[in-house]
């Protein structure tokens, strides 16, 4: 189903924008922090690990990143993201292109706390704290000569750490060949798509764009200009697949089906009238924040879960 196919590039293009975070030593406010980043030019190992739900999840991947855009070898397999393109390379090369002309909303909920300069990797660094309210929600060491992020910190309201990114064997240049040309890669072109059912704002999250799906369905892109996730909006007859063996998410307003990776956390559930996916690299308390606002789930009985489960 084209669903699970969108969410898995999403997610990973989520993974890839909180890779962005790098400040410079002046830099005064969230915004800048963040532009800083997008025109690193650099090659090297990628590590992530995240913590959700009591589970840890590993990706340990190869990157060569350059002004917005990023190259991704995980195994054998091959990505390019960025210019709101995504495209995989394998045995059947594809991509995905999303139109819009919105970006994303001012961070006006972080700012930038402690500065200080410190070496990491052997090379000239600083490190920067980003603050929501009184509380430390990252912090990220970058470097001061391609203003690239060697490492970074994500930190639930309660002060865990729950996601590390780290670089090692890190270059600053790009030196691979791109397995293929964006031009050899049949694209699915996504246009831009008004909306009267998805929230302009939740918890914080403003809606930045809204992109059609398969039948009546809407995918719903929100960011608080830190962190991003997507909505997916479906009937409650449509079938989602792509969130195999999932775990449950236990809220005051109903459980949840969750599968979490390194670089994002994939949430499904359904009302009497719909089903919806949550695919976004916000932390946990942010999640339970944002599904709060939304619609509960309808769990039913139990015997109506397992039916559901056998014979959807």
């Amino acid at each position: 189903m084209i669903l699970a196919k969108r969410s898995a590039i999403v997610g990973t293009s989520i993974a890839v924008a909180l890779t962005f975070l790098a400040p410079s030593a002046l830099a005064s406010d969230v915004d800048y922090v963040l532009e800083t980043a997008r025109n690193a030019t650099f090659n090297a190992s990628r590590l992530t690990i995240s913590i959700w739900g009591g589970q840890t999840q590993v990706s340990d991947q190869w990157v060569e990143h350059w002004d917005g855009g990023e190259l991704v070898r995980t195994n054998s397999a091959w990505s390019v993201y960025g210019n709101g393109r995504a495209m995989t390379m394998g045995d059947a090369p594809r991509g995905i292109a999303f139109l819009t002309n919105r970006s994303a909303p001012v961070s006006e909920r972080y700012s930038v706390g402690d500065v200080r300069d410190v070496t990491h990797l052997k090379r000239a660094c600083v490190r920067v704290e980003i603050n929501e309210g009184d509380a430390r929600r990252a912090t990220l060491i970058i470097d001061k000569k391609t203003g690239a992020i060697l490492h970074s910190e994500i930190y639930t309201d309660s002060g865990r750490i729950f996601r590390t990114i780290s670089l090692d064997k890190f270059k600053p240049y790009r030196v691979y060949a791109q397995p293929t040309t964006e031009a050899a890669v049949p694209f699915e072109v996504v246009m831009h798509a008004d909306s009267y059912g998805l929230p302009e704002e939740i918890a914080g999250y403003s809606l930045v764009d809204v992109f059609p799906g398969p039948g009546s369905s809407e995918q719903g892109f929100y960011s608080d200009g830190l962190f991003t996730f997507s909505l997916f909006t479906m009937s409650r007859k449509t079938q989602v697949t792509g969130l195999d063996d999932p775990m449950a998410f236990v809220t005051d307003d109903g459980v949840y089906d969750m599968v979490p990776t390194a670089q994002d956390v994939r949430i499904h559930w359904s009302d009497t009238e719909s089903n919806f996916v949550l695919v976004g690299d916000l932390p946990p308390d942010h999640a339970q924040a944002v599904l709060s606002e939304l619609p509960p789930p309808d769990n039913g009985t139990m015997f109506q879960r397992w039916w559901q489960r056998l014979f959807g």
